[in-house]
Protein backbone atom coordinates (compact mmCIF):
# COMPACT_ATOMS: atom_id res chain seq x y z
CA UNK A 1 0.00 0.00 0.00
CA UNK A 2 2.88 2.21 1.02
CA UNK A 3 4.53 1.58 -2.48
CA UNK A 4 1.16 2.30 -4.19
CA UNK A 5 0.93 6.13 -2.94
CA UNK A 6 4.56 6.29 -3.10
CA UNK A 7 3.93 6.01 -7.04
CA UNK A 8 1.15 7.93 -7.27
CA UNK A 9 2.82 10.63 -6.05
CA UNK A 10 5.90 10.41 -7.71
CA UNK A 11 3.39 10.69 -11.11
CA UNK A 12 2.09 13.74 -10.01
CA UNK A 13 4.93 15.71 -9.82
CA UNK A 14 6.22 14.74 -13.01
CA UNK A 15 2.84 15.76 -14.82
CA UNK A 16 3.43 18.87 -16.77
CA UNK A 17 1.32 21.79 -15.12
CA UNK A 18 -0.56 22.55 -18.25
CA UNK A 19 -2.32 19.57 -17.33
CA UNK A 20 -3.56 21.28 -14.32
CA UNK A 21 -5.94 24.22 -14.89
CA UNK A 22 -5.08 27.49 -13.44
CA UNK A 23 -7.02 29.20 -10.90
CA UNK A 24 -7.53 33.29 -11.23
CA UNK A 25 -6.87 34.91 -7.89
CA UNK A 26 -10.22 35.18 -5.91
CA UNK A 27 -9.92 39.26 -5.81
CA UNK A 28 -8.91 40.06 -9.46
CA UNK A 29 -10.02 42.81 -10.18
CA UNK A 30 -11.97 43.54 -13.68
CA UNK A 31 -10.07 43.95 -16.99
CA UNK A 32 -9.79 47.65 -17.60
CA UNK A 33 -11.19 48.80 -20.90
CA UNK A 34 -8.39 49.45 -23.70
CA UNK A 35 -8.38 53.38 -24.39
CA UNK A 36 -8.71 54.48 -27.37
CA UNK A 37 -5.89 56.95 -29.35
CA UNK A 38 -6.12 59.88 -31.09
CA UNK A 39 -3.37 60.33 -33.52
CA UNK A 40 -2.10 63.72 -35.38
CA UNK A 41 -3.44 61.97 -38.64
CA UNK A 42 -7.08 62.09 -36.76
CA UNK A 43 -6.48 65.30 -35.49
CA UNK A 44 -5.89 66.80 -38.89
CA UNK A 45 -9.18 64.52 -40.42
CA UNK A 46 -10.97 66.18 -37.91
CA UNK A 47 -10.21 69.66 -39.09
CA UNK A 48 -10.37 68.59 -43.26
CA UNK A 49 -13.63 67.52 -42.43
CA UNK A 50 -14.87 70.74 -40.77
CA UNK A 51 -13.35 72.79 -43.44
CA UNK A 52 -15.01 70.32 -45.70
CA UNK A 53 -18.59 71.59 -43.82
CA UNK A 54 -17.63 75.15 -44.33
CA UNK A 55 -16.84 75.42 -48.08
CA UNK A 56 -20.62 75.79 -48.84
CA UNK A 57 -20.91 79.06 -46.74
CA UNK A 58 -17.85 80.64 -49.20
CA UNK A 59 -18.86 80.21 -52.83
CA UNK A 60 -16.16 80.82 -55.15
CA UNK A 61 -13.56 80.90 -52.55
CA UNK A 62 -10.97 77.81 -51.93
CA UNK A 63 -10.54 76.82 -48.69
CA UNK A 64 -6.94 74.62 -47.44
CA UNK A 65 -5.10 74.39 -44.41
CA UNK A 66 -1.28 75.56 -45.08
CA UNK A 67 1.14 75.53 -41.88
CA UNK A 68 -0.32 73.12 -38.53
CA UNK A 69 0.61 72.74 -35.14
CA UNK A 70 -0.26 69.41 -33.83
CA UNK A 71 0.19 68.45 -30.45
CA UNK A 72 1.11 64.97 -29.30
CA UNK A 73 -0.80 61.67 -29.89
CA UNK A 74 -3.81 61.41 -26.99
CA UNK A 75 -6.20 59.03 -25.73
CA UNK A 76 -9.49 58.65 -24.79
CA UNK A 77 -11.97 56.72 -22.93
CA UNK A 78 -13.80 54.14 -24.94
CA UNK A 79 -17.07 54.97 -26.26
CA UNK A 80 -19.06 56.91 -29.18
CA UNK A 81 -16.20 59.59 -29.88
CA UNK A 82 -17.48 62.83 -31.36
CA UNK A 83 -15.52 66.36 -32.21
CA UNK A 84 -16.59 69.66 -32.01
CA UNK A 85 -14.25 72.33 -33.97
CA UNK A 86 -14.45 76.18 -33.30
CA UNK A 87 -12.28 78.53 -35.01
CA UNK A 88 -11.22 82.03 -32.93
CA UNK A 89 -12.90 84.12 -35.46
CA UNK A 90 -16.56 83.82 -36.12
CA UNK A 91 -15.70 84.89 -39.49
CA UNK A 92 -13.59 81.64 -40.31
CA UNK A 93 -11.31 83.37 -43.03
CA UNK A 94 -9.25 85.28 -40.44
CA UNK A 95 -8.99 82.22 -37.99
CA UNK A 96 -5.62 81.35 -37.18
CA UNK A 97 -6.23 78.73 -33.98
CA UNK A 98 -8.80 76.24 -33.77
CA UNK A 99 -10.57 74.55 -30.78
CA UNK A 100 -11.23 70.86 -30.94
CA UNK A 101 -13.23 69.28 -28.52
CA UNK A 102 -13.15 65.85 -27.88
CA UNK A 103 -16.63 64.23 -26.42
CA UNK A 104 -17.26 60.63 -25.82
CA UNK A 105 -20.91 59.52 -25.40
CA UNK A 106 -21.32 63.39 -24.72
CA UNK A 107 -19.34 63.72 -22.52
CA UNK A 108 -16.07 66.60 -23.08
CA UNK A 109 -13.06 64.13 -22.21
CA UNK A 110 -10.60 66.78 -24.18
CA UNK A 111 -10.21 70.53 -25.58
CA UNK A 112 -7.16 71.25 -27.51
CA UNK A 113 -6.12 74.66 -29.43
CA UNK A 114 -4.29 74.33 -32.51
CA UNK A 115 -2.65 77.19 -34.47
CA UNK A 116 -3.54 76.35 -38.05
CA UNK A 117 -2.65 78.88 -41.45
CA UNK A 118 -6.38 78.85 -43.32
CA UNK A 119 -5.78 79.88 -46.85
CA UNK A 120 -8.67 81.06 -49.12
CA UNK A 121 -7.85 81.80 -52.34
CA UNK A 122 -10.96 83.65 -54.51
CA UNK A 123 -10.90 86.13 -57.61
CA UNK A 124 -11.06 89.96 -55.84
CA UNK A 125 -10.91 93.41 -57.14
CA UNK A 126 -7.71 95.22 -56.69
CA UNK A 127 -6.52 98.47 -58.09
CA UNK A 128 -4.63 99.19 -61.48
CA UNK A 129 -2.46 101.66 -60.32
CA UNK A 130 -2.60 104.33 -57.41
CA UNK A 131 -5.71 105.90 -56.21
CA UNK A 132 -6.05 109.01 -53.91
CA UNK A 133 -8.63 109.47 -51.87
CA UNK A 134 -12.09 110.78 -52.92
CA UNK A 135 -11.67 108.97 -56.15
CA UNK A 136 -14.77 107.94 -58.17
CA UNK A 137 -14.42 104.51 -59.24
CA UNK A 138 -14.28 103.39 -62.84
CA UNK A 139 -13.67 100.47 -64.45
CA UNK A 140 -9.79 101.52 -65.43
CA UNK A 141 -9.53 101.71 -61.69
CA UNK A 142 -10.17 97.86 -61.69
CA UNK A 143 -9.41 94.77 -62.04
CA UNK A 144 -10.00 91.25 -60.88
CA UNK A 145 -7.06 88.61 -59.89
CA UNK A 146 -6.37 85.86 -57.89
CA UNK A 147 -5.42 86.70 -54.29
CA UNK A 148 -5.29 84.75 -50.71
CA UNK A 149 -8.28 86.25 -48.95
CA UNK A 150 -7.86 84.94 -45.58
CA UNK A 151 -6.57 87.94 -44.39
CA UNK A 152 -9.19 90.09 -46.19
CA UNK A 153 -11.89 91.13 -43.30
CA UNK A 154 -14.71 92.05 -46.52
CA UNK A 155 -12.73 91.63 -50.08
CA UNK A 156 -14.83 92.75 -52.42
CA UNK A 157 -15.28 89.88 -55.70
CA UNK A 158 -17.27 92.05 -58.26
CA UNK A 159 -16.09 95.32 -60.16
CA UNK A 160 -19.77 96.04 -60.63
CA UNK A 161 -20.38 96.64 -56.85
CA UNK A 162 -17.93 99.50 -57.03
CA UNK A 163 -18.35 101.44 -59.76
CA UNK A 164 -19.45 105.30 -59.11
CA UNK A 165 -18.35 104.42 -55.45
CA UNK A 166 -15.52 106.84 -53.55
CA UNK A 167 -12.80 105.99 -51.79
CA UNK A 168 -12.27 106.50 -48.25
CA UNK A 169 -8.54 105.93 -48.01
CA UNK A 170 -5.73 106.28 -50.73
CA UNK A 171 -5.12 102.73 -52.22
CA UNK A 172 -1.68 101.55 -53.35
CA UNK A 173 -1.47 99.62 -56.88
CA UNK A 174 -2.42 96.07 -56.80
CA UNK A 175 -3.99 96.61 -53.17
CA UNK A 176 -6.93 94.66 -52.56
CA UNK A 177 -10.33 96.40 -52.41
CA UNK A 178 -12.07 95.79 -49.21
CA UNK A 179 -15.93 97.14 -48.16
CA UNK A 180 -13.59 99.64 -45.24
CA UNK A 181 -12.30 101.78 -48.03
CA UNK A 182 -14.62 102.38 -49.98
CA UNK A 183 -17.83 104.96 -48.89
CA UNK A 184 -20.46 102.33 -49.58
CA UNK A 185 -24.21 103.07 -47.47
CA UNK A 186 -23.60 101.56 -44.25
CA UNK A 187 -24.21 97.63 -43.46
CA UNK A 188 -25.59 98.77 -39.93
CA UNK A 189 -26.98 102.02 -39.58
CA UNK A 190 -27.99 104.08 -36.16
CA UNK A 191 -30.74 102.85 -34.10
CA UNK A 192 -31.12 99.39 -36.17
CA UNK A 193 -32.12 96.35 -33.88
CA UNK A 194 -28.60 94.05 -34.74
CA UNK A 195 -27.93 90.33 -33.29
CA UNK A 196 -25.14 90.49 -30.92
CA UNK A 197 -23.06 87.57 -30.41
CA UNK A 198 -20.40 87.06 -27.94
CA UNK A 199 -18.45 83.99 -27.53
CA UNK A 200 -16.14 82.52 -25.40
CA UNK A 201 -14.60 79.06 -26.16
CA UNK A 202 -17.31 76.41 -27.42
CA UNK A 203 -20.00 79.01 -25.28
CA UNK A 204 -21.96 81.06 -27.84
CA UNK A 205 -24.13 83.57 -26.47
CA UNK A 206 -26.74 85.64 -28.45
CA UNK A 207 -28.77 88.64 -27.39
CA UNK A 208 -30.49 91.88 -29.21
CA UNK A 209 -29.09 95.72 -29.67
CA UNK A 210 -29.90 98.74 -30.59
CA UNK A 211 -27.21 100.31 -32.68
CA UNK A 212 -25.73 103.73 -31.60
CA UNK A 213 -23.48 103.76 -34.92
CA UNK A 214 -23.42 103.57 -38.06
CA UNK A 215 -20.75 101.40 -39.75
CA UNK A 216 -19.66 98.98 -42.36
CA UNK A 217 -18.30 95.30 -42.05
CA UNK A 218 -15.45 95.14 -39.84
CA UNK A 219 -16.06 98.12 -38.15
CA UNK A 220 -16.30 98.60 -34.11
CA UNK A 221 -19.72 100.25 -33.03
CA UNK A 222 -21.41 100.70 -29.90
CA UNK A 223 -24.72 98.61 -29.67
CA UNK A 224 -26.76 99.20 -26.84
CA UNK A 225 -27.81 95.71 -24.61
CA UNK A 226 -31.77 95.93 -25.50
CA UNK A 227 -31.46 93.45 -21.98
CA UNK A 228 -29.07 95.14 -20.04
CA UNK A 229 -29.54 98.74 -21.72
CA UNK A 230 -25.49 98.85 -21.23
CA UNK A 231 -23.11 99.80 -24.19
CA UNK A 232 -21.52 97.66 -25.70
CA UNK A 233 -18.44 98.11 -28.13
CA UNK A 234 -18.85 95.68 -31.18
CA UNK A 235 -17.30 94.38 -34.63
CA UNK A 236 -19.91 94.45 -37.65
CA UNK A 237 -19.84 90.57 -38.97
CA UNK A 238 -22.52 91.29 -41.32
CA UNK A 239 -26.05 93.09 -42.09
CA UNK A 240 -27.59 92.84 -38.74
CA UNK A 241 -25.06 91.19 -37.01
CA UNK A 242 -22.45 92.24 -34.54
CA UNK A 243 -19.68 90.42 -31.93
CA UNK A 244 -18.38 91.74 -28.99
CA UNK A 245 -14.88 92.61 -28.81
CA UNK A 246 -13.61 90.50 -25.97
Amino acid sequence: MNCLLRLTVLLCLSLPLSLFPACPPRNAAAETPQQVLITRAQMRQHLENFLDQQRSEFPGITLGFGEMELPEAFTVPPGRLTCQVTPSDPGLLASNRFNLIYRVDGRAVRNIAIRAVLTARAPVVVTTGQLNRGTVLREEHLEVVERDVSRLRAPIFSADDLLGQRLRRALGEGEALERSAVNFPPVIRRGEIVTITVQTGSLLITAKGLAQQNGDTGDLIRVRNQSSSRDLLCRITGPSSVMVEL
